[in-house]
C-alpha cells in the first residue's frame, strides 16, 4: 500500500494510542474486515447520537405544548405578584387616612368649642366667638401634618407595586396599556392622600375614595386582560390627578396679623421690613372687607394699625420714606387709612418729624383726588366712607362736603358711585341661632359730611325705588340705596 493510500481517510480507524499499538504489532489477529467492521459500528454509533431523540412530527407538538404551558405557569406568579401589591396599596391608603380623618374631627371639636356668646350687635343680634388664628393655624398644621405621613406611609408600597408591574410587563409586553392604567391609579391614590377638602364641615368628600375604586379597576382589568379574558380598556392617559384644593385667603389672612400682632402689644422689637412689605400688599386687599363688627380684627383698618407698628421703631428717615410710598397706595381708603395710623402713632410716641411729614402727605392726597373721576371711586374700595370720615376729621365736614358737591356738579355720573362708597355695610344674623345669615347695604344714617344737597338735586333724572316705612328697599341695587337717602332726608326735613 502506497504512503498515500495508508494516509488517506478511507483507512482511518480511530483507536485509543494503547489499542493502536496492539493492532499494529499483532496485525494477523486483527484482520482488515474486523478493522472495517469496527470502523462502520464507530460511524453508525456518531450518526445515533447526532440525530439525537427521534420525534414525530406529532411528538414534537405535544412536546412544545407542554413547554409553553409549564412557561405559563412559571410567569404566572408575575400577574399574582401584581394582585397582592395593588391590595397592599389600598389597604395602606385606607389605613393610612384614619390619621388625617382624627386630625379633622380634633379642628371641628375645636371650632365647636369656641363658638360661644360674647355680646350682641346693635340689633340685638347675639355675637358668636370663632377659633382663634393661632388655634386655628395649629389644627391646621396637624392636618397638614398627618396628610404628609399617610404619604409617607404609601411611597414603599406604591414602589412596590411599580417593580411587579415591570416584571409583569416584562413576562408579556402586551399587557403595557394596563399597566400604565395600574401604574397612574397608584399615583393618583398617593395624591388624592395629601389633600383634604378645604371645608367649612371640614368632612372628606368622595374624591379619595374614588381614586380607590379607579386602581381596584385597573387591577381588575389588567389580571383579566393576562388570563385572555375580555377586559375594561384602559381609559385614556392623563396627568396625574390632583385634586384643586381652593386657597384659603382670609385663614392665610389671619395668619399674617397674628404674625404682626406683637408689635402692637410691646414697643421694642425691631422695624421688619418683609413683614410689613406683606402686611401693606394685604392692606390692599383688606379694603374688599366690609367694616363690620365681626371684621374688626382683620378689616382694613387692623391691618393698617399692624403695619405702622411693625415699622415704629425705624429711623426718621426710613419712615418718611415710607409715607411717601404709603401715599400712593391704591385703592384710595389704603393710602387714607396708612397715613392717618402714622399721623397717630408718629404723635403718640413723640415723633414730630414723621408726624409732621405723615399730615403734610395726608393733606396733599386730599387736594390731589379728583373725586369727579369715576375711577376714584373703585367698586371694590368697600372702606371709603371710613376714609371720607377720616378725612373730614383732618379738614372740616364742610370741606369734604363741598369737595364732594362740587365733583357731582363738574360730573353727573360719579353721583351714585358716591352714594354706593359711602353707604353702610349691616350684618344679618339669624334671630334664633345667632348665625351670620350674610351682609347688606343699607343707609340708616346720614354722615355730616354727605353732600346731601348735591345729592337731592342731580337724583331728578335718577329711576326711584319704592322705600318701606321703615326705609328698607328690597335691594341694595344704586338706585335703592339713593332711595333710602332720599327717604332718610325726607324725614328729617320734616
Amino acid at each position: 500500500m502506497s504512503s498515500e493510500d495508508n494516509r488517506n481517510i478511507s483507512n482511518l480507524v480511530l483507536l485509543c494510542i494503547e489499542h493502536s499499538h496492539e493492532v499494529d504489532d499483532f496485525p494477523d489477529n486483527y484482520p482488515a474486515d474486523m478493522l472495517r467492521q469496527w470502523k462502520k459500528s464507530q460511524f453508525d454509533e456518531h450518526q445515533l447520537i447526532n440525530r439525537g431523540w427521534p420525534l414525530t412530527d406529532s411528538e414534537a407538538g405535544q412536546a412544545l405544548g407542554a413547554s409553553f404551558q409549564t412557561l405559563d405557569h412559571h410567569h404566572a406568579g408575575a400577574i399574582l405578584e401584581v394582585v397582592r401589591a395593588a391590595e397592599r396599596v389600598l389597604l395602606t391608603a385606607r389605613d393610612a387616612r384614619r390619621g388625617p380623618a382624627v386630625q379633622a374631627v380634633a379642628w371641628r371639636a375645636a371650632k365647636d368649642r369656641a363658638h360661644t356668646s360674647v355680646g350682641w350687635d346693635h340689633n340685638g343680634n347675639t355675637i358668636y366667638a370663632e377659633l382663634s388664628a393661632l388655634e386655628t393655624r395649629q389644627c391646621r398644621e396637624a392636618l397638614e401634618q398627618a396628610l404628609a405621613q399617610a404619604c409617607e406611609m404609601l411611597a414603599p408600597v406604591v414602589s412596590d407595586l411599580k417593580i411587579e408591574l415591570a416584571a409583569a410587563l416584562a413576562s408579556r409586553p402586551s399587557i403595557e396599556p394596563w399597566v400604565s392604567w395600574v401604574s397612574n391609579a397608584a399615583e393618583n391614590v398617593v395624591a388624592a392622600s395629601g389633600a383634604w377638602p378645604n371645608t367649612p364641615e371640614l368632612d372628606d368628600n368622595d374624591h379619595f375614595e374614588s381614586t380607590l375604586d379607579n386602581l381596584s379597576a385597573a387591577k381588575n382589568a389588567l389580571t383579566a386582560t393576562w388570563r385572555g379574558e375580555q377586559a375594561q380598556v384602559p381609559p385614556p392617559e392623563q396627568e396625574i390627578e390632583v385634586p384643586e384644593v381652593e386657597r384659603d385667603l382670609m385663614n392665610e389672612h389671619l395668619d399674617l396679623l397674628e404674625r404682626a400682632r406683637p408689635y402692637a402689644r410691646v414697643a421694642h422689637l425691631p422695624y421688619n421690613e418683609g413683614l410689613r412689605a406683606e402686611l401693606v400688599q394685604a392692606a390692599s386687599v383688606a379694603a374688599s372687607i366690609p367694616p363690620v363688627v365681626s371684621a374688626l380684627t382683620r378689616g382694613l383698618d387692623a391691618t393698617c394699625l399692624l403695619a405702622v407698628a411693625v415699622s415704629a421703631n425705624a429711623g426718621d428717615d426710613i419712615l418718611t420714606s415710607l409715607v411717601e410710598e404709603d401715599a400712593q397706595r391704591r385703592p384710595l381708603s389704603v393710602a387714607f387709612f396708612m397715613l392717618a395710623e402714622t399721623v397717630r402713632t408718629s404723635k403718640r410716641l413723640d415723633r414730630p418729624v414723621v408726624q409732621q411729614h405723615a399730615e403734610a402727605a395726608f393733606l396733599a392726597l386730599w387736594e390731589g383726588v379728583d373725586w369727579s373721576d369715576l375711577d376714584s371711586w373703585e367698586t371694590n374700595d368697600l372702606n371709603l366712607r371710613t376714609a371720607l370720615s377720616i378725612a373730614a376729621w383732618v379738614t372740616s365736614p364742610l370741606a369734604v362736603e363741598e369737595r364732594l358737591a362740587n365733583a357731582i356738579r363738574q360730573n353727573p355720573d360719579v353721583l351714585l358711585a358716591l352714594v354706593v362708597a359711602c353707604v353702610e355695610w349691616v350684618e344679618e344674623h339669624d334671630s334664633s341661632t345667632g348665625e351670620l345669615l350674610g351682609l347688606r347695604r343699607r343707609y340708616r344714617t346720614i354722615p355730616p359730611w354727605f353732600p346731601v344737597n348735591a345729592i337731592v338735586e342731580g337724583a331728578g333724572t335718577i329711576a326711584q325705588v319704592t322705600v318701606d316705612s321703615f326705609g328698607e328697599t328690597a335691594e341694595d341695587s344704586p338706585e335703592s340705596l339713593l332711595s333710602q337717602v332720599l327717604w332718610i332726608v325726607e324725614r328729617g326735613s320734616k
